[in-house]
Formats: C-alpha cells, sequence, structure tokens
C-alpha cells in the first residue's frame, strides 16, 4: 500500500470514528437513542480497495469504516440515526443496519448470522457473471456459534461458492469472552488452521498495512478458483457494545485500558502515515476536514423530516394481481392434468421464460424429481437450475433469499411443512422483512414450495402439518394454499408475477386428485391473489376452508342439501391476503358460518376469520370453527381422522348450527367368509395406481403373502399381496386400468379368520338429516312491525298444447340400438306435443289465455297485468306479453301493463312472484299469467338425448287480489327465487334459427335436484312449517329421474305427468295444475319447485280453498 492508498484508508477510518463520536454525543444528550459502535474494527476497511463494483458485501455492524470506504456517505448514517425521511429504511432500521443496493450493499441483518446463508446464496447467483465477483461476508466471533453461520461454510465449501467469510474477532460476545470457544480458538488454547477444509487465515486488524496486503491476496486468490476463503481479523473492542452497554461491569480496567493503547487501527495508521512522511499538522488538517464534514451532514440529517408512517410490510400488488376479473380458467375440452402435474408445467413454463428462474430443495433432481414427483424431469432439462440442496431447510431458504437479493427469482422446495420450523428464522426474520425494511429498495421474490396436510394412512405428527397458521400470522409474506389444480397453477402464476415472497403450501394428499383437475394450458392460467373461490351457492350457511377440508366442506354441504339446506362453500385458497369482502358477504347472507382448517384450533387462522366477521358484519352471524385439537397428528389413521376435521364432525356442528336433527346409519357389516383385496399407494400423494399385470386368476386357490398384482403408483412399481389364504372368486380390475386407492380388486373367499384391516378413510355411517322447528332460529334483522301481506288466489289453469303427438317410435324411427321402453327408462317419457306449421307460442298462448278467461267470466279489460313467461319468444320486440294482448284485444284499443319474463323453466314462479308483489299495491287487481314455449323448432333431431325430452305447451292462470279471493281455486303464498350465473355451456337455448338446445344432462340433474329441494326447504321454513308437512309436491317435470330423486328425498307424494307431455319449460308446473286443481280437497298445502338454464330456481306454495 502506498502513502495515497494509506491516506485515503485512513480518512475513512477517521470518518467512521467521527460518526462513532457524534453519534455517542446525540445519545448521550438524548437526541438519538441508540449508538452502536464500531471503534477497533476500523481495519476492515482495507477490502474495499481489494472490491469491484460487481462485488456484494453483506456486512457485520461493525464494518462501518468498510461501508465508509465502500461509498455509504456520512449523511446516512446520521439519516438512519434519527430515523428520518432520508433513511434507507425510511426510519424503520435501528441506526447500525444498512442498504444500498446501487454499492451493492445488501440489507444488514440484526439477527447475528443471518448473512451468511444469503451470502452464500448470493455467491451462488453470481458464480458464472464475467469479471469473477465475489461476496463478503462480515460476522462477528460470537456469531460464529449460530448454526446458520455453520451450515453457511458448509454449503459454500461444499459448492465452491465464491464467498470471503470474514470473522472479526474481539474476542467479545457482549460480556461472553469468546476465547476458547469458538471453532477457531479452542479450549485447550491452540488455534485451529482449518475448518470444514478451508484454511483459516489469521491477519492482524490493528496493522492495516500488512492486513491489506494479506486480504489482497486471499481475495485474488478467490478470484481464480471461485473457491471460499475464511478470515479470523483480530481486533479489539474499543467501546462498550452498545450505549446501553457497560463493558467496565463485566470487562477488566487494564484490559479496556490495554486495548485503548494497543488495539486502535486509527493509531496503527497514523504512525505509519508519520513514518511515510506524513506532519502531525497535515493529518490535523485531515481530522479537521473530516469533523467539518461530519458536522454538516449532522445537521442537514437533522432538517430532514419525519417518515410517514407505513401501515403496509408488502410490495402493493397492481390491480392486475388481485382484481378477481383478472382470474383465468382452464378448459374442459382441452386435455386434463392434475395438481402434481400442473405444477410441474408452471415450474416448468416459468423456467423456459426466464432465465433467472432456479428452484432449489431436497431431492428435486432426477432422477427421483422430488418425493412427489413435482419436479420430474426438470433437472434434466434445466441442468444447474434445478438442484439438489443439502438436508437443511434453513440453508434452503436463506440461500434462496440470498439468490433474490442480487437479482434471480429463486423457488425454494421445503419437503414437508412440519420441517419448516428450522427455516423459520429466515422465513420471518429476513423474507418476510426485507422489503419493509429496506422500504421497497430490495426485494426478495422467493417462493417457499411446501407439501402439507394429513388425511392419508402412513402419516403421522412429522409428516402430516400445515402450520398455516404461523405463516400467515407474519406480515410481509403472501401464503397460498389450493384445492384443486387450476387454483396451483393459477396461484403459482400470480406468485411469480407478483415478485413477492410467497409460501405455496399444496396439500400432498390432492397432488394426483382426478377430481379437481384443469386443461394443460396451465401458462395461461390465472389466480388473483386475495381471492377466494365460491365452490357451491347457498343462503343458509357459509363454509370457508381450504387445501384438504375443501372437500370436507363440500361433502358436509352436499349432505345438507338432502335435507334442502343451502350452502355457501368458499374455498380461501389465498390466506394472507385473504377474501374478506367475499367471507363477510357470504356470512350476512347466510347467518351462519363455519370455518373448517387443518391446523390447531388455538390462534388458528379460522380465528381471525371469525373474528373479523364479528367486527364487522352488519347483521348478527352465528360463527363455529371446526379445527384440529390443540394437539398433534398421531399415525394411526383411526386417530388420525377422529383429529382432524372431517365429515362427520363438520356435519354434526353443522347440524347443531342450523336446528336439524341428526342420526347415523350404520354401514352394513361385511359378508362372512368373504375378503376383498383393495390397491394401495406408494405413498400419500397416490389417489390411484394403474395395474401393471395381474398376478392370479379367478378360481385361483393363494396364501397370505402372494403376489395379486403389480401396480404403478407415483413413487414406484409395486406388487399388492393376499393378507388371507383363500380363492380368487371374482377379478375386480383389468391390466391397464386406473384403480383409485381404497377400491376393491378382488374378491375371496376363505376359511381363515380375517384380521380386521386398517381404516384407511373416515368411517362415518350414512346420514340422516331431518329439520326441526326452533326457538332458537337465527334472525337478521329484527322484524318490525309491518302491515299483513294482502291474500293472493291462484285459478284453475288453462292449456293449449301442440297438435302433433310425437311418440317414443315415432322418434326412434328405424333404430335398433334403442326401444320406446328405453326412453321411458331413462326419461319417463312416453309422448310428447309438438306444434304444426300452422301453429305457434303466440297462438297457443292466445287460445289459453282465451280458455280461462271465458273460464272465469273475465274479459281482457278486466286485467290489470299481463305477464308471459317464455323461453323461445318469437320476437324480442313487440314482447310476446304485448303480442299476446294484441291477439286478445280483438282490435280493441286495451291499455294495460304488459311484459315478458326470461327466467327458463322457473319462469312460472318468476311470474307468479311478479304477480303476488304488483297485487300488493292493488289488492282488487287481476294479472294473467300466461306460459309460451314452443321448443320443437329449436331441437336437433340427431342429438337423441336432448330432442327426446321436450314438447310444446302454453297456460294461462288468473291471479286474483284479495278483494277477489273467494273466487279462486287456491291461494298464493309468494315464491322464493333465486338465480346463479352459468355461460350456456351447461344448458342453453337459442334464438329462433340460429342453432339448437343443447344440454349436459349429468350437471343439469346434479343442480335441478339440488337447488329445487333447497328452494322448497327454504320457502317452507319461511312459512313456518317443514317440507313433510306438505300434501302435494309439484316439481318442474324435466326427467322422471330427477323427480324420482326429489321423491326419495321426502315423504309427501311428487306429483309426475312428465310421461305425457314431456318437458315443456315454463309450462311443465301450470300443466300439472290444470290437473290437480279441480278435483283437489280443500285445504290442502302444495308445494311448486322448479330449475332452468340460467341457472334459475324457486319454489313456491299453493292452499287449496
Amino acid at each position: 500500500m502506498d502513502r495515497d492508498q494509506l491516506l485515503v484508508l485512513y480518512r475513512n477510518m477517521l470518518l467512521a470514528r467521527g460518526i462513532d463520536r457524534i453519534e455517542q454525543e446525540l445519545t448521550s444528550r438524548g437526541e438519538a437513542f441508540f449508538h452502536l459502535s464500531g471503534a477497533g474494527h476500523e481495519g476492515t476497511a482495507v477490502l474495499a480497495n481489494h472490491l469491484t463494483p460487481e462485488d456484494w458485501l453483506h456486512c457485520h455492524y461493525r464494518d462501518r469504516a468498510l461501508l465508509v470506504a465502500r461509498g455509504l456517505s456520512p449523511r446516512t448514517f446520521f439519516d438512519t440515526l434519527l430515523c428520518n425521511e432520508f433513511s434507507p429504511g425510511s426510519g424503520r432500521r435501528m441506526s447500525a443496519f444498512f442498504n444500498d443496493p446501487k454499492l451493492h450493499i445488501l440489507s444488514m441483518v440484526t439477527p447475528t448470522g443471518n448473512n451468511a446463508l444469503q451470502a452464500v446464496g448470493a455467491a451462488a447467483a453470481i458464480k458464472q457473471i464475467e469479471n469473477t465477483p465475489l461476496v463478503y461476508c462480515g460476522v462477528g466471533d460470537g456469531t460464529t456459534q449460530q448454526g446458520e453461520w455453520l451450515e453457511a461454510v458448509g454449503e459454500a465449501v461444499r459448492s465452491n461458492l465464491p464467498v470471503l467469510f470474514m470473522v472479526q474477532d474481539n474476542k467479545w460476545a457482549i460480556s461472553t469472552t469468546t476465547q476458547g470457544k469458538t471453532f477457531y480458538s479452542l479450549p485447550d488454547g491452540e488455534q485451529a488452521t482449518e475448518f470444514f477444509g478451508l484454511p483459516i487465515h489469521y491477519i492482524n486488524g490493528t496493522d492495516v498495512v500488512t492486513a491489506n496486503q494479506q486480504v489482497g491476496e486471499i481475495v485474488a486468490e478467490i478470484r481464480a478458483t471461485s473457491k471460499p476463503a475464511l478470515i479470523v481479523f483480530q481486533v479489539e473492542r474499543l467501546t462498550s457494545h452498545t450505549n446501553a452497554d457497560d463493558q467496565t461491569i463485566y470487562r477488566d480496567q487494564d484490559d479496556i485500558n490495554e486495548a485503548q493503547i494497543n488495539g486502535d487501527p486509527i493509531l496503527s495508521a497514523k504512525q505509519q502515515l508519520l513514518a511515510m512522511g506524513f506532519t502531525e499538522s497535515e493529518l490535523k488538517i485531515i481530522l479537521a476536514q473530516v469533523n467539518d464534514q461530519l458536522e454538516a451532514a449532522k445537521e442537514e440529517a437533522f432538517a430532514a423530516k419525519t417518515p410517514l408512517t407505513s401501515l403496509h410490510a408488502s410490495k402493493q400488488h397492481p390491480v392486475e394481481i388481485i382484481h378477481p376479473s383478472k382470474e383465468k380458467f382452464g378448459s374442459e375440452d382441452l386435455p386434463q392434468v392434475n395438481m402434481k402435474d400442473a405444477l410441474r408445467e408452471v415450474l416448468k413454463n416459468h423456467l423456459l421464460d426466464d432465465t433467472r428462474v432456479t428452484l432449489y430443495g431436497e431431492d428435486i433432481e432426477d432422477p427421483k424429481g422430488d418425493v412427489f414427483g413435482v419436479t420430474k424431469g426438470l433437472s434434466t432439462r434445466f441442468p444447474g437450475r434445478v438442484m439438489n440442496s443439502p438436508l437443511s431447510e434453513s440453508t434452503i431458504v436463506g440461500a434462496a433469499i440470498g439468490r433474490a437479493m442480487v437479482g434471480e427469482r429463486p423457488v425454494a422446495f421445503i419437503q414437508f411443512a412440519d420441517f419448516m420450523p428450522t427455516a423459520y428464522n429466515q422465513i420471518v426474520n429476513e423474507l418476510a422483512t426485507i422489503h419493509w425494511r429496506t422500504d421497497g429498495q430490495t426485494s426478495t421474490p422467493v417462493i417457499v414450495m411446501i407439501a402439507c396436510g394429513g388425511y392419508r394412512p402412513g402419516l403421522g405428527p412429522y409428516h402430516a402439518q400445515t402450520h398455516e397458521s404461523v405463516m400467515a400470522h407474519c406480515p410481509g409474506i403472501d401464503v397460498v394454499m389450493p384445492s384443486s389444480a387450476h387454483d396451483a397453477a393459477g396461484l403459482l402464476n400470480a406468485a411469480f408475477e407478483s415478485e413477492r415472497p410467497t409460501i405455496f403450501f399444496y396439500p400432498k394428499t390432492l397432488l394426483n386428485n382426478s377430481a379437481e383437475t384443469t386443461s394443460e394450458n396451465v401458462h395461461e392460467q390465472f389466480v388473483p391473489l386475495g381471492v377466494a373461490r365460491k365452490k357451491r351457492s347457498g343462503r343458509d350457511i357459509t363454509f370457508v376452508g381450504w387445501g384438504n377440508t375443501v372437500s370436507v366442506c363440500e361433502k358436509t354441504a352436499e349432505a345438507l342439501e338432502q335435507a334442502g339446506i343451502e350452502s355457501d362453500v368458499i374455498d380461501l385458497r389465498s390466506l394472507t391476503p385473504w377474501d374478506q369482502q367475499l367471507v363477510l358477504s357470504s356470512a350476512e347472507k347466510t347467518a351462519r358460518l363455519i370455518v373448517v382448517h387443518e391446523d390447531n384450533h388455538t390462534c388458528g387462522l379460522g380465528s381471525e376469520i371469525v373474528a373479523t366477521v364479528a367486527e364487522n358484519a352488519k347483521v348478527p352471524v352465528a360463527v363455529r370453527r371446526v379445527t384440529r385439537p390443540d394437539t398433534f397428528i398421531p399415525c394411526n389413521f383411526e386417530n388420525q381422522t377422529e383429529v382432524l376435521p372431517g365429515f362427520k364432525r363438520t356435519l354434526a356442528v353443522a347440524a347443531d348450527l342450523l336446528d336439524v336433527d341428526l342420526d347415523w346409519e350404520e354401514a352394513p357389516e361385511k359378508e362372512a367368509g368373504v375378503e376383498y383385496i383393495e390397491a394401495i399407494g406408494s405413498g400419500p400423494a397416490d389417489e390411484s395406481v394403474e395395474v401393471v399385470e395381474i398376478l392370479v386368476q379367478a378360481g385361483e386357490t393363494i396364501e397370505c403373502g402372494d403376489p395379486v398384482a403389480s401396480v404403478e403408483a407415483t413413487k414406484s412399481v409395486f406388487d399388492i399381496t393376499s393378507p388371507v389364504d383363500g380363492v380368487v372368486r371374482e377379478i375386480l380390475c383389468k391390466t391397464g386400468e386406473i384403480v383409485k386407492v381404497g377400491a376393491s380388486m378382488f374378491r375371496l373367499t376363505t376359511d381363515s379368520s380375517i384380521r380386521p384391516k386398517p381404516i384407511t378413510q373416515e368411517q362415518h355411517g350414512i346420514p340422516i338429516l331431518r329439520r326441526r322447528k326452533s326457538e332458537n332460529t337465527i334472525v337478521l334483522t329484527p322484524s318490525p312491525p309491518e302491515r299483513r301481506a294482502f291474500d293472493v288466489g291462484l285459478s284453475n289453469v288453462q292449456f293449449h298444447k301442440g297438435s302433433r303427438l310425437i311418440t317414443n317410435e315415432f322418434l326412434l324411427g328405424d333404430s335398433v340400438d334403442m326401444t320406446s321402453d328405453d326412453i321411458i327408462r331413462r326419461t319417463g317419457i312416453r309422448q310428447r306435443y309438438w306444434v304444426d306449421q300452422n301453429e305457434d307460442a303466440i297462438s297457443m298462448a292466445v287460445g289459453s289465455c282465451q280458455k280461462v278467461l271465458e273460464q272465469e267470466g273475465l274479459l281482457i279489460d278486466d286485467i290489470d297485468l299481463l305477464i308471459c313467461s317464455t323461453t323461445s319468444p318469437m320476437s324480442m320486440t313487440p314482447s310476446m306479453a304485448c303480442r299476446i294482448l294484441n291477439g286478445l284485444s280483438f282490435g280493441k284499443d286495451t291499455m294495460i301493463q304488459a311484459y315478458d319474463i326470461s327466467a327458463a323453466c322457473s319462469g312460472y314462479l318468476y311470474a307468479l312472484q311478479a304477480g303476488y308483489d304488483f297485487l300488493q299495491s292493488t289488492p282488487n287487481g287481476r294479472v294473467l299469467v300466461t306460459t309460451a314455449e314452443v321448443l320443437s323448432p329449436l331441437l336437433d333431431l340427431n342429438d337423441f338425448d336432448t330432442s327426446i325430452l321436450f314438447g310444446d305447451a302454453a297456460t294461462a292462470t288468473v291471479l286474483y287480489g284479495e278483494s277477489h279471493l273467494e273466487r279462486s281455486a287456491a291461494k298464493l303464498h309468494r315464491p322464493d327465487l333465486s338465480a346463479k350465473g352459468e355461460d350456456g355451456t351447461t344448458l342453453s337455448v337459442p334464438l329462433r334459427n340460429s342453432g339448437f338446445i343443447q344440454m349436459k344432462g349429468r350437471r343439469v340433474f346434479q343442480e335441478a335436484v339440488r337447488c329445487m329441494m333447497s328452494s322448497l326447504n327454504r320457502v317452507c321454513s319461511r312459512e313456518q312449517f317443514q317440507v313433510d308437512e306438505l300434501d302435494l309436491v309439484v316439481p318442474h317435470q324435466a326427467n322422471q329421474r330427477i323427480i324420482d330423486a326429489i321423491q326419495h328425498r321426502i315423504s309427501p307424494k311428487v306429483f309426475s305427468n312428465i310421461a305425457n307431455h314431456g318437458n315443456t319449460s315454463s309450462s311443465t308446473i301450470p300443466l300439472c295444475l290444470s290437473e290437480i286443481l279441480p278435483t283437489a280437497p280443500r285445504n290442502e298445502t302444495i308445494g311448486l319447485c322448479a330449475f332452468g338454464g340460467g341457472f334459475t330456481f324457486g319454489a313456491g306454495i299453493i292452499e287449496t280453498l
């Protein structure tokens, strides 16, 4: 080092010492509150002579002179001391901790040693860059006992990474002496010469000239070899640990004095400058210049303002990341993939599109490709970017943070959520805080992917936890947990796009779930963060779940549906941020909320959700949580099913909340002497297995332990063996077949005593639910005194059907594949009526209206409102109602209200409600309701499944206000209606001459039964009686199977005339009433329910008079 270089170094050391002096003065006067000195450590500044702009520094908190030498201004030190608006973290960091991305100074850590793993990650990211940059990692001697520092050195050695580890040894860890207590200072007084194979370079940090030469040589070697180096930089601590410490309490005064005399690198540098020819006066001038510079910087810092308070710890999302409208779905028309394959494809696409993306975790390289196969094939395609890590979660996450801080987009894999706590320090203290503590100057877009959850045999207390509440509690990170392949793909794409730290939990039991697949174009799918997904809509109760518990919520909702109870099922999927608006609006609507989660009860995320609802709901909401009790998850699977929230417990809680009686019908016992061999998987992610080879034949005698089939699962190919001696009576699978885990593959007869099989799924039996009247009914709002609703009556119904009788035989023609009986078995329809060329919807509607007016002794001028329900309008303008009115007026200028209703097959009930509401304001009025349905021209006769269903008919009904109630055949209660949006892919009726009716029968069946039952229960509940108290139920006549399904769920007789008319859309219910009302006894209560495209649905009640 020449005299000019030494003078620059001397000046930087003086600046650092002067900063310490002023900070100490200010804290002593109460103008600042925390000071941590670097006095005695200034010799580390020699490193700056050998660094390039491409090098990165992850400094020790006493590296103050090195920071000055790197270019950090004195003003920055004082801004940080005073926590003002210009400090690097906008007042968020304590005064000893800095960052400056332009100077490649990484955000300094407060938990000592946390920087070491990050330095290793940064070094891995820059190793291949030109100019051979390195990463400096400074720590104190006490820090070397931190496990993460030891891990970092091991990883740097193992991976040959260009890291300069500098241990600044001042022999103290606050008040604890470190001599004889470190890896290099041994208990017997000797000094170690190497560590993990690295030579230990001991450098006297008080002799800056010699230190400069030694450090330069070591740095040059790192650049030449790209391997790490380890320096023990021996210094003295010349002050107390901080302004809050008094070293005289624990440190001998002679030791303190000796350090001041012989351990000050500034005094040593001064002596060497004097020896080089500088004079005392020249050095005093430099000192004065330094002091003037520092005084000016201090005053500038005092002039700065207090920073604005920020209430956010994370980078704020643009609207494209969080708005519900930005969700992009897959397509049912494309090949489907499960969650595992969807995750792999998303990762592959981002590896292709962005060279900054890397994957790092245990066992993720081929041939293993992750223990669940999520990364299978990726390391082969992207060598060097998909990498196995050491068995250390803290190393995985810490290194990923380092990679992110220097510009990469790392994905860190933690094999099981149970092992996440070993990385908790790096996640919570570093990953979560860096954006906040640097005021956005540094970001760490790390995605931590974690397999989680239970619900599979073979899992136990360290392979079955989720820990999402721990992560969700931490500000600064997003937390997600998908339950479907689409959500997995969409949320992972969102995590990449958000560039925020993300904890991505994925339930391992759902990885191969064939029921929740998505299309293979996963790169196009997107799920906005903080937006939940409503899986099912209802008005009686809200379920909120995520991950594995979504299916529990759905199964519970399906069971409640049998009792006609509607459920909102919300898959939260994004846990931080979470969709407060959707949950709150649903809870306010249903007044009942159950949150179901795997994590344990106390302080689980469910607590936050119900507290938020309790604080913000505008109506009373009854809340419950179904969670894992405050215990751990046992390996015994029967015990596990009782500990984790399951169907039985969730349904019981829901039944209690809904005032529903719940009983359980036990499953039938197995046949004596018969044993079934079931499919098993090789791991907890196996939803199904493929039969590779069947090893036995029907009739063959086998022994316990004999292999019966070879199957392929996600982890391996293996043999399934017989659990008993016996004879194979039936083979229930075939080679190449995909068999669900738990499904029977072989039926055996046996004389052996059959040991009970281990439980592999929750044992709950069949639920029997029955609504009960309760005094505890939740009332959303106090019911103010209201006037009595006016009664509304309903006349007998008249109708006009198409004149062409269409039999099944006519539709079958010359077909030999199906008979009329086959159609009857599938639909219940024997015949239907279609219009001929001289008929249309208007003529039939006019005809039926004329009949009902004549029946009731009325003229069209006696009618106050005409409503036409139609799915097949002949024109949009004029409306069908106006055209029918024209047909009824016979040229007269009749003036009444008239309009159409388009609510598909539910249109009659929609029209009844509109008429009922009109008559509340006009109790002496009359409403003419007509349904006009001509569907046959919209049928594709080549689409046999649809064309056999529909017929043509029009009907007419008069509704009477209370003043004319005596003329009515029945009293009408106000119908209860609802709808939910559908894009038309399930059921659509096109405009005339623009296509044909299209329908997906299975989906329609499921929705129709569910919606009609729930609507019927709802209207009965509102009218204060049970469905079973009805005398008759008239459902929309869509298909006899739907009618039978409703009959199976309730005890009253369900009326059907579909055999003679087919499905005539909104005309079906009035056609039924045309048969029922003329002969019905007085005081019978009849329930009406309908379901139609859209989807629309509803129910009503009439009482015969």
